[in-house]
């Protein structure tokens, strides 16, 4: 096969949702094992959960490169560029590295549907790997040749049938907190939602979990138990800030280890405390406090940068990805600490699979907010313009056709002392922040 062009390879793997469907956790693990465990063998912390999964991971990924240690991380979703997903130390993965190790990818693809077929299962559908699929087994061929010192990763939708649930012996598997979300796939309970995160536990592996509840921490405890698996339960009366600013958080944690944590947190998002505390207790039950001192567990969290979470894209314009009722509300809490003397705006952009009439009910109860305008996002399971009209009952004039036209005509609407926020999808983050981008060049033109 010649080697594709990245822009090739990213087109290729763009388009992989159009044609590919879920395949059972068995065929993408026999697949990696066909492969020969790529990024098995390297220290891996494995974090899972509803909201704030991403969070724990840079915040872990950027204590350990902050210590020194050369760090892979695999996050999702991308809000700009595809290769956000893919990082090794503070550098996303090279263009031609991506290009060349997707062909690879390919060939070993057409190889072992050769193989497969060779063995007697010449009528089986062939293995084809889905969008999520597909990078994950990139990322872990990349870690192969790069043989960092951690990987830190976090899981798709799940968990137990996960594909990232390949990975056997992990240092500590994290659990963050848990809420109603993809209940098509995972259960329409927060216990059944539990255990299907729980699913990455593995035996005699610590595990450190958040404590959404007593019904989700007693499934934490009977499938800890079940695998031997000691398990640290981390809740919120153990941090404290003092004082929330412009764009940044002090957090205050006790340790039995570190015995006292202080940080600034770069962000206005009360919630990221909580994600720092996971981060650290995470850092404690993986057995590196030796390797990691006190002062670099501050400065990773000082250092920590995370795109699309109560992120200032344009003065005064902020946008959150948060997209479910438990992830609303906690961007609400920020949002009423935010010290604004103005009017605050509010752009709202949803998919239709989303617990959107719960969503709105929160933001438009919590009355933080003089006017509340929708936006359509470019992803086909986008609310339509109608729908959006219907939900805000408002005129389609204050719906939005893209992220774009909605940042230009709300940034033209903003008054001095005026606060601006997109919230509802993290695709509407990334699209907002991609215009915001834009719109920065054009102003400076």
């Amino acid at each position: 096969m010649t080697e594709l062009s990245y822009e090739q390879a990213s087109r290729y793997v763009l388009e992989l949702p159009l044609h590919t469907k879920k395949n059972p956790f068995q065929k993408a693990k026999a697949f990696y094992e066909w492969l020969g465990g790529p990024g098995g063998k390297s220290r891996i912390i494995h974090v899972a959960g509803t909201n704030g999964k991403g969070s724990v991971c840079a915040f872990l990924h950027s204590i350990l490169t902050v210590a020194g240690y050369r760090t892979g991380l695999f996050t999702s979703p991308h809000l700009v560029d595809l290769r956000e997903r893919l990082v090794l130390g503070r550098e996303q993965i090279e263009k031609d590295v991506f290009a060349r190790l997707l062909t690879e990818l390919l060939e070993k693809l057409e190889e072992y549907a050769r193989q497969t077929g060779q063995a007697g299962e010449a009528k089986a559908e062939p293995y084809c790997p889905t969008f999520f699929e597909m990078l994950f087994f990139l990322f872990f061929l990349w870690m192969e040749e790069e043989k960092p010192d951690f990987v830190i990763l976090e899981t798709g939708m799940g968990g137990l049938l996960d594909v990232t649930n390949v990975v056997k012996k992990p240092l500590v598997c994290v659990i963050t907190r848990i809420a109603l979300d993809h209940c098509a796939f995972l259960g329409g309970t927060l216990e059944e939602i539990a255990a299907q995160k729980a699913g990455i536990f593995k035996k005699g592996v610590p595990a450190v979990c958040w404590d959404t509840g007593p019904a989700v921490r007693a499934v934490f405890v009977r499938m800890a138990g079940e695998v031997s698996a000691p398990l640290t339960i981390v809740s919120k009366n153990q941090v404290a800030f003092s004082k929330i600013r412009k764009n940044s958080v002090d957090f205050f944690m006790e340790s039995a280890y570190y015995k006292y944590i202080k940080a600034t947190l770069q962000t206005e998002a009360a919630y990221q405390a909580q994600n720092a505390l996971l981060a650290v207790r995470a850092i404690e039950a993986a057995g590196l406090t030796g390797q990691v001192d006190r002062k670099q567990v501050e400065s990773g969290l000082c250092a920590m940068r995370w795109d699309g979470r109560m992120e200032e894209v344009l003065p005064e314009f902020y946008v959150d990805g948060a997209h479910n009722p438990d992830g609303i509300a906690a961007f609400l809490d920020s949002v009423a600490l935010d010290g604004c003397r103005g009017k605050r705006l509010l752009l709202f952009g949803a998919s239709a699979d989303k617990s959107v009439r719960q969503m709105l009910e929160l933001l438009q109860q919590s009355l933080l907010f003089d006017s509340i305008e929708g936006c359509c996002i470019p992803n086909p399971r986008s609310l339509t313009k109608e729908e959006l009209s219907g939900l805000l009952s408002c005129g389609e004039e204050a719906v939005y056709e893209d992220p774009a036209r909605a940042l230009g005509a709300l940034t033209q609407k903003r008054g001095p002392r005026d606060r601006i926020y997109a919230v509802g999808s993290l695709y509407l983050a990334g699209e907002i922040k991609r215009a915001a981008g834009t719109y920065m060049e054009v102003c400076h033109d």
